[in-house]
C-alpha cells in the first residue's frame, strides 16, 4: 500500500534535484533567493547587535554620570568643611591658652555637628593644645610627624590627611586641617577637624542613593585598600580588592576615569564606572550587572529573529509561485537557441516576447549573432597590426619552417645585410648561419618546431650577405604560421658587446703585463679572504719569494702581526665593505734573519652586477726603504732637538755667568766710581765750579752706564726670575707694557702651584713669553693683548692672544722666520705642545702646553 506514496515522494525528490542543482532557472532562483536572505538575517543581527552597542552607551554615560555626580557631592561635602574650618580659624583668639581654646572650641556647634570625632588644636611644635569634646590622651599628644599636620605648616595651606585609624575608636577617620594666622598673616597654630567616616552623617548622601535591579554604589580608599561606603551595607569597611586580584579595579586605581565591561569576582558580566576624589584620593564605583542591563535589548532580539523567521518562510513560497511564472520565456529562449545550435546556417535573431530581464537576453543574443560577423573583420585588422608590428620592432623577427625562411622584418634583413626581403624570405637560414654553428642551428630548428620547446637564448656566430660575420643573441619559441608549424625567433645584434669583450680581454692582459713592471702588485681575495690573485710580486721581489699567499687567508699569513690596534680597525673595514688606501703592516720574512719588510696596500670591495658581494681587489707595494727613512729622519730630529735643548741650557748658563759677572764686577766699580764722582761733586760746588759742572757731568755718564749695565743684566737674566716664574712673567707683562704702549693682561688661575717648575721649565716658559711679545710689538700692530695661564688635568695651559693683523701662512713659511720655531723648539725640549691659530686680519692666539710634575698638579 505504501508503494504508490514511495514514487510520488521519489519523483517529488527528481524534481527538486532537477529545479535546484541542474536547473539554472532554480539556481538563480536559489542564489537571489538566499542572497536576500542572508541580507535579511545579517540586518537583523546587525541590527541587533547596533541596538546593544548604542544602549551600552548610554547605560556607560548614565551610570558614568551619576558616579562623577557622586564624587562631586562628596567633594563638595569635604570643600564645606574646610571653609568651616577655615572661617573658624580666622575667629580663634590671640591668646593660645588652653583655658581660652576650651572654651572657644566648645562655642563652635556647626563644628561639633560636621566633624563627628571632635576639634583640636596644636601647637606649632607639634602638640595638641586644646580638644573638643575633651578625650583621654589626647591633649598634649605629639602630632608633628603626621602629614596633616607638617603639610599645614609647609605650605599654609588646608590639607586634608590620608585616612588614619582611630585608637581609641577603631574606626577610619579622615583628618582635615587649616592653618590659624595672627594679623600679619603668619602661621601661630593648627586648626584640626576628625571626621568618623562610619557615621551616617558623612556618606549618607551615598546610602540615600539606590540604582535599579542590583546595582551598587562604592567609595574606596586606595591607599589604604578599604571600602569606606557602599549601597550594599556588607561592603561597609570591608577590604578592597588587592592589586592584581581584579583587573578593572586595579585600571581605576591607575587614574582610569570612565565605564567599561568586565567580569567581577564571582564571574559575573558587569558595566563597571569609577571617578576620583582628588581632595582626598578616594574613588567612587559603581556596578551594574550586565544581563539586567541589557534584557530589554535581548527580548528585542528574539522579537526581530522570530519575524525574521516568518518572513523568510514567506519569501520561499513568493518566490517558488513568482518564478514559475516570470521565467516561462526563458525556457521557450533556451529550447529554441537549442535547435540553432544544431547547424550555423540556422544562426538568426530570436523574437523578443518579453521587455524585461529575459527579453534583454534575447535582444543580447540577437546582438551577439551580428557581433560574430564583425568580429572575423576585426581579427584580420588585428592581424594586420601585428604584422606592422613586427616590422617596426627595433629587433630582429624571422619566422622559418624547416627548410626555409617563411617572415622577416626590416631589422632582421639589416641583421642579415639583405636589401629586399627576396634575398632570405624562402632561402634556407642555415645560408645566413656561420659554417661553426649551422649544426646546432638545424638541431635547435628541428626541437622548435618538431618538440614544439622554447629554446633558452643562445649567442650564435651569423654570416651578412658579404660574408661578414655578425654575432646575435637569439630565442626562439613554437608558432602557427599560415596553419604551419613553425619556429619564430628574436635576434639581438651583440657584434658591439662582443668586441667590447674582446677589447676589455686585451685590457686586462696588458693589465697585467704593466702591473708586472712596476713596482706595484696587484691582489685579489673573495668573501671568503682567501688569496686569488697576485700579480707582479714576482717581479717586485727579484724571485726571491713566489707568489705568496695565493688559496690562503689573507688573515692568517704567516709572519703578519693580526694583534696590533690598526689591523683591528683593518679588519672592521673590510668587513664593512668599505673601501681602503695606504694601510702600512710589517711582516717578518721568512728565514734565518726574520727581518721585517713593510708593505702599503690599498684596496676597494667587488660586486657583481646584482650588488653581491664577491671580494676584495687593489695594490700593493714595499715601503721599508721609506720606513727606514723616516725612522732615521725621526731620530736625527730627535738629536738636533736634544743638541738645540743643550746649546739652550749652555745659553741660559752663559747668560746667567755673564749677569751675574758684570753684577758682581762692572757694577760694583761702576757703583763705587759713582760715590768718588759724588764725593767730588759735593767738594767742588762752592769752590771750583768749572771742576762741580765737569763733576756733575761725569756722575750722568756714570748714571747712564749703569743704567745700561742694568738693562744688558736683565736682558740676559732677569734677577727677579730668582724669585719665581711669576714674578719674573708679571715684570716681563710690566716692561711691554711700558715700552710698547699696548695693554696686557695677565691671568693666573693659582699662583701657588707655578713656585716649585724647576729652573729650566721656568726659563723656558719665561723665554717663550719674552719672544712671544717682542713677536708681538714688531710685527702684530696689535692693540690689546691678553695672558692665561692655567692648570689643568697635569698640564700646565698657556695661551697669548692678541688682535693684530694675524699670520699668513706664507709667512710662517719664510725661511728667516725663527720666532716660532724657536718657541716651538723650547717648548718640545720641555716635553710640551705648541699650537698656533691665527689668520689675516683676525690676530693671532699662541698655545703652550706641558706637563707638570705629580707634586704641583691642580688642586681638585
Amino acid at each position: 500500500m505504501l508503494t504508490p506514496y514511495s514514487n510520488r515522494l521519489q519523483g517529488f525528490f527528481i524534481r527538486l534535484k532537477w529545479y535546484c542543482l541542474d536547473s539554472l532557472k532554480g539556481r538563480l532562483i536559489a542564489l537571489s533567493l538566499g542572497f536576500s536572505l542572508t541580507l535579511l538575517w545579517i540586518l537583523v543581527f546587525l541590527s541587533t547587535s547596533f541596538q546593544q552597542q548604542k544602549f551600552s552607551e548610554v547605560l556607560f554615560d548614565q551610570q558614568f554620570a551619576s558616579v562623577r555626580r557622586l564624587a562631586a557631592d562628596i567633594a563638595g561635602e569635604l570643600q564645606g568643611r574646610v571653609d568651616m574650618l577655615t572661617v573658624s580659624a580666622a575667629r580663634i583668639p590671640d591668646k593660645l591658652s588652653t583655658r581660652v581654646l576650651d572654651d572657644h572650641l566648645s562655642q563652635l556647634v556647626t563644628l561639633h555637628q560636621a566633624f563627628t570625632s571632635g576639634i583640636i588644636v596644636i601647637g606649632l611644635d607639634g602638640r595638641v593644645m586644646a580638644d573638643y569634646p575633651a578625650m583621654p590622651g589626647r591633649r598634649g599628644m605629639d602630632v608633628g610627624e603626621r602629614d596633616y599636620f607638617q603639610n599645614v605648616v609647609k605650605t599654609g595651606k588646608p590639607a586634608i590627611a590620608t585616612l588614619v585609624t582611630a585608637r581609641s575608636l577603631q574606626r577610619p577617620t579622615l583628618v582635615i586641617t587649616v592653618p590659624v594666622r595672627d594679623h600679619a598673616g603668619t602661621v601661630r597654630a593648627v586648626l584640626a577637624g576628625a571626621i568618623d567616616l562610619s557615621a551616617p552623617n558623612f556618606f549618607g548622601l551615598v546610602f540615600e542613593r539606590k540604582m535599579a535591579g542590583k546595582g551598587q554604589f562604592y567609595v574606596t580608599s586606595p591607599h589604604n585598600h578599604l571600602v569606606l561606603a557602599s549601597t550594599d551595607p556588607a561592603r561597609v569597611l570591608t577590604a578592597a580588592p588587592a592589586p592584581g586580584q581584579h583587573a578593572v579595579y586595579d585600571r581605576f586605581v591607575a587614574g582610569f576615569e570612565g565605564s567599561t565591561s568586565a567580569r567581577n569576582t564571582e564571574g559575573i558580566a558587569t558595566l563597571f564606572s569609577a571617578s576620583s576624589i582628588p581632595m582626598t584620593n578616594w574613588l567612587v564605583t559603581a556596578t551594574y550587572p550586565a544581563e539586567v542591563a541589557f534584557q530589554p535589548v535581548t527580548a528585542m532580539r528574539h522579537y526581530l529573529i522570530a519575524m525574521a523567521a516568518i518572513l523568510t518562510l514567506l519569501a520561499v513560497c513568493v518566490a517558488h509561485w513568482m518564478t514559475r511564472r516570470l521565467l516561462a520565456p526563458l525556457d521557450e529562449a533556451n529550447q529554441a537557441m537549442q535547435r540553432m545550435t544544431h547547424d550555423m546556417a540556422s544562426l538568426v535573431p530570436l523574437t523578443v516576447k518579453d521587455k524585461g530581464e529575459i527579453g534583454g537576453i534575447i535582444h543580447h543574443f540577437n546582438a551577439l549573432v551580428e557581433d560574430r560577423h564583425r568580429s572575423k573583420a576585426a581579427l584580420n585588422v588585428s592581424e594586420q597590426r601585428l604584422r606592422s608590428l613586427f616590422e617596426y620592432a627595433p629587433d630582429a623577427i624571422y619566422v622559418c619552417n624547416r627548410s626555409c625562411v617563411a617572415y622577416a622584418n626590416a631589422a632582421a634583413l639589416q641583421l642579415f645585410g639583405a636589401d629586399s626581403p627576396d634575398q632570405v624570405v624562402g632561402h634556407s637560414l642555415l645560408d645566413r648561419v656561420h659554417p661553426d654553428s649551422q649544426a646546432a642551428a638545424q638541431e635547435r630548428i628541428l626541437l622548435i618546431i618538431e618538440a614544439r620547446e622554447t629554446v633558452a637564448p643562445v649567442e650564435v656566430k651569423l654570416q651578412r650577405m658579404d660574408g661578414t660575420a655578425v654575432y646575435a643573441r637569439i630565442s626562439a619559441m613554437p608558432f602557427d604560421y599560415e596553419n604551419e608549424p613553425v619556429a619564430l625567433a628574436f635576434a639581438r645584434d651583440i657584434t658591439d658587446r662582443k668586441l667590447a669583450e674582446q677589447a676589455l680581454r686585451e685590457s686586462e692582459e696588458r693589465f697585467r703585463c704593466l702591473v708586472a713592471l712596476s713596482s706595484e702588485w696587484y691582489w685579489e681575495h673573495d668573501k671568503d679572504l682567501v688569496v686569488t690573485s697576485v700579480a707582479g710580486w714576482k717581479a717586485i721581489k727579484n724571485g726571491k719569494i713566489p707568489e705568496h699567499g695565493i688559496g690562503e687567508n689573507s688573515w692568517k699569513i704567516e709572519g703578519i702581526w693580526k694583534d696590533e690596534p690598526s689591523w683591528r680597525v683593518q679588519r672592521a673595514t673590510v668587513e664593512a665593505r668599505r673601501p681602503f688606501k695606504d694601510f702600512e703592516y710589517e711582516r717578518a720574512e721568512p728565514g734565518p734573519d726574520g727581518s721585517v719588510v713593510w708593505y702599503s696596500i690599498s684596496g676597494e670591495p667587488m660586486f657583481d652586477e646584482d650588488g653581491i658581494y664577491k671580494g676584495y681587489r687593489g695594490t700593493g707595494k714595499d715601503i721599508t726603504e721609506r720606513k727606514l727613512a723616516e725612522e732615521a729622519l725621526r731620530q736625527s730630529r730627535a738629536r738636533i732637538r736634544d743638541l738645540a735643548a743643550h746649546q739652550s741650557t749652555i745659553k741660559e748658563t752663559e747668560r746667567k755667568r755673564i749677569a751675574r759677572d758684570l753684577h758682581d764686577e762692572l757694577g760694583q766699580t761702576l757703583l763705587a766710581i759713582r760715590l768718588d764722582a759724588t764725593t767730588l761733586t759735593e767738594q767742588t760746588a762752592a769752590a771750583h765750579p768749572e771742576f762741580h759742572r765737569s763733576a756733575r757731568l761725569m756722575l750722568e755718564h756714570i748714571d747712564t752706564a749703569m743704567t745700561s749695565v742694568k738693562t744688558i743684566i736683565n736682558d740676559l737674566r732677569p734677577f727677579v726670575l730668582d724669585l719665581g716664574l711669576l714674578a719674573a712673567m708679571e715684570w716681563q707683562v710690566h716692561e711691554f707694557e711700558s715700552m710698547s704702549g699696548i695693554p696686557c693682561d695677565l691671568e693666573v688661575d693659582d699662583e701657588d702651584s707655578y713656585r716649585h717648575l724647576d729652573a729650566s721649565h721656568s726659563t723656558a716658559l719665561f723665554r717663550v713669553l719674552q719672544e712671544s711679545l717682542t713677536n708681538i710689538t714688531r710685527h702684530a700692530k696689535a692693540r690689546q693683548v691678553s695672558i692665561a695661564i692655567r692648570t689643568e688635568e697635569g698640564q700646565l695651559e698657556m695661551t697669548i692672544a692678541d688682535d693684530g693683523i694675524g699670520i699668513a701662512q706664507n709667512q710662517r713659511r719664510k725661511k728667516q722666520a725663527f720666532g716660532l720655531v724657536g718657541i716651538e723648539e723650547r717648548i718640545k725640549a720641555i716635553g710640551g705642545t705648541f699650537a698656533v691659530d691665527s689668520a689675516p686680519g683676525k690676530g693671532t692666539r699662541l698655545r703652550f702646553s706641558i706637563p707638570l710634575p705629580v707634586s704641583i698638579e691642580a688642586p681638585c
